[in-house]
């Protein structure tokens, strides 16, 4: 969760317990001025997390009111990583490793599948930078680069830190994404889960060279 001034936090919080509030509820709620409370949300309007709704209510003036947009999900505590090892750990009680490593491969094809139409038709140079935008767009932070024996693409943050350091299911999914849209063989060198600066994926060259 990034850092936020106090008073805006505050609004973000009474806006996720009554989503609609006028600017004299949350003025009220935050102990401020009216004048203040609005120069407050035009930053969080500018900032994307909040919209501004004009409801209608009998012959008056529109009532100006105010909803969190969902970019403010992200100023809000979440425990997908509890709930992703849970399953898994509940999946291998219940039918086995066996089931869980069907599961990893269901989901690698299925994401491969969603990403084919980029890479499809494109030389191996093409594929490793259409990778790396694949694995920026998932909040990976990646880049590449050429090697005597192929490619590499190290991403820099991994969206699901704290799932892969329980489990090797994530590392291994990320793995066969990477292969299938490269369409070569594919070794994780190193792992943000156990210390490095990036996880690296080596992608070797086709036979013949780069």
């Amino acid at each position: 969760m990034q850092l936020m001034q106090r008073t805006r936090r505050a609004i973000l919080d009474f806006l996720k317990r009554k989503p609609g509030a006028t600017l004299e509820e949350l003025a009220a709620a935050g102990r401020i001025a009216s004048i203040t409370a609005r120069s407050h949300l035009a930053i969080l309007v500018e900032q994307g997390l909040v919209r501004a709704t004009a409801v209608r209510q009998g012959r008056g003036r529109p009532s100006r009111r105010y909803f969190l947009t969902e970019a403010a999900e992200a100023y809000f505590p979440k425990h997908y990583d509890r709930l992703a090892l849970s399953l898994l750990a509940g999946l291998s009680h219940l039918e086995g490793r066996e089931a869980v490593q069907a599961l990893v491969d269901h989901v690698a094809e299925e994401m491969a599948e969603s990403y084919g139409p980029r890479v499809a038709g494109k030389p191996l140079p093409e594929r490793v930078a259409a990778i790396a935008e694949i694995i920026e767009e998932q909040g990976g932070a990646a880049d590449w680069e050429s090697t005597a024996s192929g490619y590499v693409v190290h991403e820099h943050n991994c969206p699901y830190l704290s799932v892969s350091r329980c489990t090797d299911h994530v590392c291994e999914i990320d793995r066969r994404l990477v292969a299938k849209l490269s369409g070569s063989p594919v070794e994780v060198t190193q792992r943000l889960r156990d210390g490095a600066n990036s996880c690296d994926f080596v992608i070797a060259a086709p036979k013949g060279g780069l």
